[in-house]
């Protein structure tokens, strides 16, 4: 850093320390005359919590992707994007010839199953007789549980495809269900196309609880532990705070903070953006005031408040937590009976910048 550049940091530093040193000198007249009023920094509580930008996201463990079982085309679509659907209700129709042969499968399966059970139970007729030798009966015992494996295994692939396990016919189609009470969240898939197997069909998902990713500041996130409560505007129950994360988000620079809402039955939607109001389990930090936001003035990327002092005002720098378009919440090395300026402080931050005549 050359010499020139830190002499003119070390001077605009000064010149911002002197400027919160300043005096801005009123008399009582001049104040009455100019609109300013003053309240005292206890009468102003931190009790309100933070309001912070969020998304009603899907839990991951609540979204479950429908997929194309074997190669098939799509017969028919019964449910679109946004549906409520109920456990077992139909989604869509496949056919095709990978869904024939598994249920010619499984009908030989089941056929085979059958005559093995028939020829445990002659043998086991005959040996009761003493015709055959118990060797001969055991090789059928353990024919007709391979056989039933057999069949087991291609009823629960019958099942899979999304065809009954029972059919007694070759149809060539299945009919996918839906597997809980839920929504469509997607649906990419029109009738007449053709998939591959494992292809994603629709993604359904369960509404409640839903989860709440919030973009906060460090210095915001700073008060903010598991447990708080999240206030949703329009909804009844508040959420809870279930995890803030340790690591900043690189795009944003922001810390993400999650909540769980359990009831957000007609006052949330997925997807939806809403401000929330986190309120802390614990007690304010001390020195901590949600002010007026008439009371702030910014300059050179610092928030100020007016404080009263003998003959008139001084400019105090604030540390800003979180800010409305009503209230702002900030720290500042202050006692609780420091009175300051709640209304005026424009033109208070005019005298104070030479910006305007004397009063």
């Amino acid at each position: 850093m050359s010499v020139l550049l830190r002499c003119f940091l070390l001077l605009a530093a000064s010149a911002q320390a002197l400027a919160a040193d300043e005096l801005i000198r009123l008399k009582p007249e001049q104040v009455a005359r100019a609109g300013i009023v003053s309240a005292t920094l206890a009468d102003m509580k931190a009790g309100a919590g933070i309001r912070l930008p969020a998304q009603a996201v899907v839990p991951p463990a609540q979204v479950e992707v429908i997929a194309a079982p074997l190669p098939a085309m799509v017969a028919g679509v019964v449910v679109a994007y946004g549906e409520t659907v109920k456990r077992g209700q139909p989604l869509l129709r496949l056919q095709g010839g990978a869904l024939l042969e598994l249920q010619r499968d499984h009908l030989n399966a089941n056929a085979q199953a059958q005559l093995a059970a028939e020829n445990r139970r002659r043998d086991e007729s005959l040996f009761a007789d003493g015709i055959i030798a118990q060797s001969r009966l055991s090789a059928t015992l353990a024919a007709e549980r391979q056989a039933a494996a057999l069949a087991a295994e291609k009823r629960r692939a019958m099942q899979l495809a999304g065809m009954a396990g029972s059919a007694t016919v070759v149809s060539g189609v299945a009919e996918l269900r839906a597997p809980f009470d839920g929504v469509v969240l997607e649906a990419n898939v029109q009738p007449g196309q053709r998939v591959d197997a494992m292809t994603p069909l629709l993604k359904l998902g369960r509404l409640a609880p839903l989860w709440l990713e919030i973009q906060a500041a460090p210095v915001q996130a700073s008060g903010i532990a598991p447990g708080d409560a999240v206030s949703v505007p329009g909804c009844a129950q508040p959420g809870r705070v279930t995890l803030v994360a340790p690591q900043m988000q690189a795009a944003s620079q922001s810390l993400l903070i999650r909540a769980e809402l359990r009831k957000p039955e007609g006052c949330l939607r997925p997807f939806q953006y809403v401000q929330v109001e986190i309120r802390s389990a614990r007690p304010p930090e001390e020195k901590t005031w949600r002010l007026p936001a008439a009371a702030l003035v910014r300059h050179e990327g610092q928030a100020w408040i007016f404080v009263e002092a003998a003959g008139g005002f001084r400019p105090v720098p604030v540390k800003l937590l979180d800010e409305s378009p009503d209230t702002a919440l900030l720290t500042a090395d202050l006692a609780g009976d420091t009175r300051f300026a709640i209304r005026g402080a424009s033109t208070l931050k005019a005298s104070w910048l030479g910006l305007g005549g004397g009063q």
